[in-house]
């Protein structure tokens, strides 16, 4: 073989072997990107849920803690006119508290120790109006003590959650509260 054709064969295989290597590490650059764009955007997507999760849970807390004042203003009878109807304001704080913890992600723990709660205070709002009228003073502040319980109950395991700490072991009412649910009924 010539040496000129020798030497021409010789630099297109050089050429070939440069060229796949560049297309290799092309390639493998692209792939390396592509994963690091993967974790960034898995990354971003899981501080955006972790805000809104916070978000949600500050919310839950506002609402609890307007619940917790707005019992404290009822305490005393007759309840004030801008707190009237007391119950049904009640129930739109402890509702709105409920649906904020909802939404809040990897929680469940918290949100069935808030729907405990909320079912508590729940129970003790929903009474009829005849019978609300005929509740003595000692009836009504018993119902606003029994609905503060639950509030604070919800208060504790929501802001433990928050801190990251376990979550306190349920109150006495509302452990009360939650066995008398799960008895069986009698027919």
């Amino acid at each position: 073989m010539q040496t000129e054709t020798l030497a021409g064969l010789i630099g297109f295989g050089g050429a070939v072997v440069g060229a796949g290597g560049a297309l290799l590490g092309g390639w493998l650059q692209q792939r390396h990107q592509a994963r690091v764009t993967r974790e960034q955007q898995a990354a971003a997507r899981a501080a955006l849920l972790e805000e809104r999760g916070r978000a949600a849970g500050e919310k839950a807390l506002s609402a609890l803690y307007a619940l917790r004042r707005h019992l404290n203003d009822c305490a005393s009878r007759p309840v004030p006119e801008e707190r009237q109807p007391w119950r049904v304001i009640a129930r739109a704080f402890i509702d709105d508290a409920e649906l904020a913890v909802m939404l809040m992600p990897h929680a469940a723990q918290v949100q069935s120790r808030i729907a405990d709660a909320a079912g508590l205070i729940t129970e003790t709002l929903v009474i009829g109006r005849e019978e609300a009228r005929q509740m003595t003073d000692r009836e009504h502040i018993s119902h606003i003590h029994r609905c503060l319980a639950g509030t604070l109950e919800a208060i504790q395991a929501l802001s433990a959650f928050m801190r990251a700490d376990p979550l306190p072991e349920p109150g006495p009412l509302l452990r009360r509260h939650l066995s008398r649910d799960q008895e069986p009924t009698r027919s």
